[in-house]
């Protein structure tokens, strides 16, 4: 069927230290300049998080960081932050300031940073926006503003302390988003406490909550009815993990399936019920999951597809090889490479790529939604536009399958 390429949904960036400083309010420059100048005195890296065997350049290098990615058959990225001015924990995806002013001028200077750092490959990127859920009024301006200067998304923040997605407060952030035609994309981490003092514990439990804490908006905006009054807005799962996230759905369904009680309990509390359909509905038409780093290892076939994965080599059609209960589905699932962080799959691309393409009962058709058809739904990017670079960059499915067999 022809060559095909990566779009990976989990990609990082940032600007150097040096570039930040061309972005940043000249008010603000000897705050910066000192944080730099302590960070430098140190002996901290210019790296956020960083794969050790990485350069930090990849980071803000156009041309190196193409370079790199092509080579493992990566056409396109959707890019999250690696690391923003003022911010005063080290290696968190997530910024933490000294204080709301700083952090609300560090979150300017990288989106104004990001605009330009896409523009270098404008079909080939989509930058997530950093908003602030503090002021909805200026959530709403920063999304058109990202609209209006070409970036691919909107990153969800952690709510203010005390709010829960659900909270109507929020709905013109929703319906901005709706509007402009931008994905709201969730990535790991975002909501997550600040555990300390840093150690083996604070670590450990970040590796367990991380899966709640990120997947936690998710069914809060269920639950809201958010999708039923937004019906034409996208969320986005972003390294995410699934250990919550499915078992969630899976009990939501439970909860609102036809033969329980919750439609009476809406009623005795003199209110609609304001879900609609069952949680799992929603994936269907709203609502899709970039497993990154992927791995079949992290979410078996079988469990992402819902399919019986024997089933097709015995000649059993696809409605009696159907899994019982919530399955994310391939129409939902998107690949990402995570680079370039610690954990990247980056050196195994091609690996994790052909157990995807070897795995029992995966179609040609699956793969491609999978590995780059769903990414450009949902952000936006234009498979004709990328065709001639996944001509001359891209791979033969059978060809990777050799590979893995030699």
């Amino acid at each position: 069927m022809g060559r095909i390429a990566i779009i990976s949904v989990d990609g990082h960036v940032k600007a150097s230290r040096a570039q930040y400083r061309d972005y940043i309010e000249k008010k603000y420059l000897e705050v910066y300049d000192k944080q730099v100048k302590a960070a430098e005195e140190a002996g901290l890296r210019d790296a956020g998080n960083l794969h050790m065997d990485f350069d930090p350049a990849v980071q803000w290098d156009s041309d190196l960081r193409m370079k790199n990615l092509e080579s493992k058959g990566v056409v396109a990225e959707v890019l999250f932050p690696n690391g923003r001015p003022f911010q005063v924990n080290g290696l968190d995806d997530f910024a933490r300031s000294e204080n709301v002013e700083l952090a609300e001028e560090g979150r300017r200077a990288y989106n104004r940073w990001l605009v330009d750092f896409c523009s270098l490959a404008p079909e080939r990127r989509r930058g997530q926006m950093q908003i602030s859920l503090e002021d909805v009024d200026r959530a709403v301006d920063d999304i058109y503003w990202a609209k209006e200067h070409g970036l691919g998304g909107i990153g969800l923040p952690a709510p203010p302390a005390g709010t829960f997605f659900f909270d109507p407060r929020f709905d013109p952030v929703w319906a901005a988003a709706e509007e402009a035609g931008l994905v709201i994309s969730q990535h790991g981490g975002a909501g997550l406490p600040g555990f300390s003092p840093p150690g083996f514990a604070a670590i450990l439990t970040i590796m367990t909550e991380n899966a709640f804490f990120s997947s936690r908006s998710l069914w809060q905006l269920i639950a809201g009815g958010v999708f039923d009054r937004f019906p034409n807005l996208k969320m986005a799962y972003i390294e995410t993990q699934l250990m919550f996230l499915i078992p969630a759905i899976a009990n939501l369904d439970m909860i609102l399936g036809a033969d329980n009680d919750v439609m009476g309990f809406a009623r005795m509390m003199n209110r609609d019920r304001s879900v609609q359909r069952l949680a799992s509905e929603y994936f269907q038409t709203n609502i899709f999951v970039g497993v990154s780093p992927f791995s079949p290892r992290q979410i078996p076939t079988h469990a992402a597809s819902g399919m019986d994965a024997m089933g097709e080599l015995l000649g059993i059609t696809s409605e009696q090889r159907s899994l019982p209960g919530f399955h994310i589905g391939v129409d939902a699932c998107m690949f990402g490479v995570d680079y370039p962080h610690f954990e990247s799959i980056f050196e195994r691309v091609s690996e994790e790529v052909a157990d995807l393409v070897g795995a029992p009962g995966v179609t040609e058709d699956d793969v491609h939604k999978v590995l780059f058809e769903n990414a450009a739904e949902v952000y936006g990017f234009d498979l004709a536009a990328l065709q001639p670079d996944i001509e001359r960059i891209g791979f033969e499915t059978g060809d990777l399958l050799v590979t893995a067999s030699a």
